[in-house]
């Protein structure tokens, strides 16, 4: 008899992913698009994860937890927003406007005709905040941070140990150095890893003029990670599923033998039997305890909800192996102030800060100042803290301390720009303070070379998220890479295990 042709019946593989932020969202629309059936499931009300926004109920309208912006070296980041259609959402700047506390004013901005490495060295010769002699040698340090070998050593020391090392001055340290790594990288110079400032810069400065080119959403970011995005993805055909949040794992050795599936706690035999087995995840528990099943999984949430679900997972040795506890969160503060006219010209929509606790000033645009004046809800600011754990106290924390926080900002502000404030013209109508504790991890030695990889001991299960090993700082552009290398790995796995199968037949 003939052999008779029959259509491709073939079944893609199913694939859960856990969490819903830009790690996430950014394996999501990958594994769409090779062959997995996706389903996301996401314990909050929205996608976007830290990239969220909140709503201010004094001026009605959405304000964004933080105010995150891309840089043009994060080019797995806006391509992911150009797969999604997001491109459109934010503005591009290529110049970095200064401000100090005693009014001076300054502006960092790239010769393009020169080579890459050197396109910011003309700007660092008449920035206003060093000396002449501090600016030279600043440009030729950040020149030698693109050219030294990359150390082997997971642990290199500190950047502070560094620029000590290169007798930097304490201004130089105060004006350029400080204010760019607490805003990059969230940390302070005495604790944050060589190597992460070094990553920053090569990716950043050292990369061309379009490296640095400021991507800043002009919408608040609801709109862009969760309405615009969700819609993208289920075009796609990715089932979301919100207000659902995946409790535990239910995981069985694969051995010759068939190891006899059952509870995790009568799988558990030993870390031994553990460590020389094949595992496998069989099932996720949702918490309100119904489950499911898929042939793979992907899981993308913030470090302190892995724990969690790892130790309901009764898979505690798995995390012991990984020293989770090396990890130190980071935190970031924003003060939202609301005043009855802009700061800045309608030219600028950010200023770096100099001189006091913010580090950065971002305010809207003159379309947005404008509808912001009919409604009489006075015109949004944005004051944004990195590294508040180290800069700000206790108390300010507090609800009560904010109160302390806004007046201390905003007097960093009339003495930033003492012309909008002259003869007690402007007011400020609201505020409000937010704090994120956990919005980044710091990039110390201890852990930046010591990151968990994406493969886990299960043969169909991988980890995402800007706290795997990425090999860059907590960034958005680090949660994009680690959803998509995650992918990646599933690819590998599906093929392998597919090969295997039809090996059997």
């Amino acid at each position: 008899m003939s052999s008779i042709s029959t259509p491709d019946q073939r079944v893609y593989p199913s694939l859960a992913i856990i969490g819903g932020g830009l790690a996430g969202i950014a394996a999501a629309e990958s594994a769409s698009k090779n062959g997995f059936r996706v389903t996301l499931f996401e314990r909050s009300r929205v996608l976007g994860g830290r990239a969220a926004s909140l709503f201010d109920p004094n001026t009605e309208q959405w304000i964004d937890n933080g105010q995150h912006i891309a840089l043009g070296c994060c080019r797995e980041l806006l391509d992911l927003n150009r797969q999604l259609g997001l491109t459109e959402f934010f503005e591009q700047k290529k110049t970095i406007p200064f401000a100090q506390i005693d009014g001076k004013h300054g502006m960092l901005a790239p010769v393009t005709w020169l080579p890459n490495r050197w396109q910011f060295f003309p700007a660092f010769l008449t920035f206003p905040f060093l000396s002449l002699k501090e600016r030279f040698t600043t440009g030729l340090l950040l020149r030698k941070l693109g050219t030294q070998k990359k150390e082997l050593e997971p642990e290199s020391g500190t950047f502070a140990e560094w620029l000590r090392a290169q007798k930097v001055s304490a201004n130089t340290v105060q004006k350029f150095w400080e204010p760019f790594i607490f805003s990059t990288l969230s940390e302070s110079i005495e604790h944050v890893s060589f190597d992460a400032v070094r990553q920053i810069i090569r990716d950043s400065f050292l990369s061309g003029h379009q490296a640095m080119t400021f991507h800043i959403p002009t919408v608040p970011l609801r709109t862009i990670y969760h309405d615009i995005t969700s819609e993208q993805l289920r075009n796609r055909g990715i089932e979301i599923y919100f207000l659902k949040r995946v409790k535990r794992f239910f995981w069985e050795f694969q051995t010759e033998t068939d190891f006899p599936s059952g509870d995790n706690r009568s799988s558990s035999n030993s870390n031994t039997q553990q460590q020389n087995s094949n595992l496998k995840i069989r099932a996720l528990e949702l918490a309100d305890g119904s489950r499911r099943s898929f042939d793979y999984y992907l899981l993308a949430v913030p470090l302190s909800q892995f724990w969690k679900i790892m130790t309901e997972s009764d898979l505690e040795s798995y995390t012991e192996q990984l020293a989770l506890e090396r990890f130190e969160p980071g935190t970031v503060t924003t003060v939202h102030l609301w005043f009855n006219r802009r700061l800045l010209p309608d030219e600028l929509s950010y200023c770096v800060l100099l001189g006091g606790a913010g580090q950065f000033l971002f305010c809207p645009g003159k379309a947005e100042k404008n509808n912001h004046e009919r409604n009489g809800k006075g015109i949004y600011h944005n004051v944004v803290i990195s590294a508040s754990h180290r800069l700000l106290s206790e108390h300010e924390f507090t609800s009560r301390g904010n109160f302390g926080l806004v007046e201390r900002v905003v007097q960093q502000l009339r003495k930033t720009f003492v012309s909008s404030f002259q003869n007690e013209t402007t007011q400020l109508l609201f505020y409000r303070v937010t704090t994120h504790f956990e919005a980044v991890f710091s990039p110390n030695p201890a852990i930046y070379w010591e990151r968990p990889e994406s493969e886990t001991p299960f043969d169909n299960l991988v980890l995402a998220g800007d706290w795997t090993q990425t090999k860059l700082p907590a960034t958005l552009e680090g949660a994009v890479q680690s959803g998509r290398h995650a992918v990646r790995i599933l690819k590998k796995l599906e093929k392998l295990h597919h090969t295997e199968k039809s090996g059997k037949k």
